[in-house]
């Protein structure tokens, strides 16, 4: 018999309703790895769906989508401060002529400049949005 015949045979496919499943038993039966995953994968979904679980979930989101959206409409572009945007209102309206290095503003121009506002604002927002998923943990 030919290797490839004994490869071929040795496969055992089995009868599955889809590709995806007959893959995933296919793994499943043939590699302790996955199958150990398969078992931790399932507990896992088990535990995400989950009311309470799925509640922080959402609320963890939703603060982290409003707080990255508000930090990056705020005007603070790599070419400066973007014209009739907030931060050239807020500059315009408390600075003048005048706006002093080191501060808060200067910061945020530096940061949008310089490419790493969006960064920042990932960590400020996974931050105030795990404030507030903590406290409606612990408030609930």
């Amino acid at each position: 018999m030919p290797f490839t015949n004994l490869i071929v045979a040795s496969a055992n496919f089995t009868n599955a309703t889809s590709f995806a499943a007959g893959l995933h038993s296919f793994a499943v039966e043939r590699n302790v790895v996955f199958g150990c995953l398969s078992t931790h994968w399932a507990s896992l979904t088990a535990w995400l769906t989950q009311p309470h679980v799925l509640l922080l979930i959402t609320v963890w989101w939703i603060t982290f989508t409003v707080v990255i959206t508000l930090f990056l409409c705020l005007g603070f572009g790599p070419g400066g401060v973007i014209a009739g945007s907030l931060a050239a209102g807020f500059q315009a309206w408390m600075y003048g002529a005048f706006t002093p290095a080191g501060g808060i503003f200067a910061t945020m121009t530096m940061l949008g400049m310089l490419g790493m506002l969006v960064p920042a604002a990932a960590a400020a927002g996974a931050v105030v949005a795990s404030i507030v998923t903590w406290a409606v943990w612990f408030v609930r």
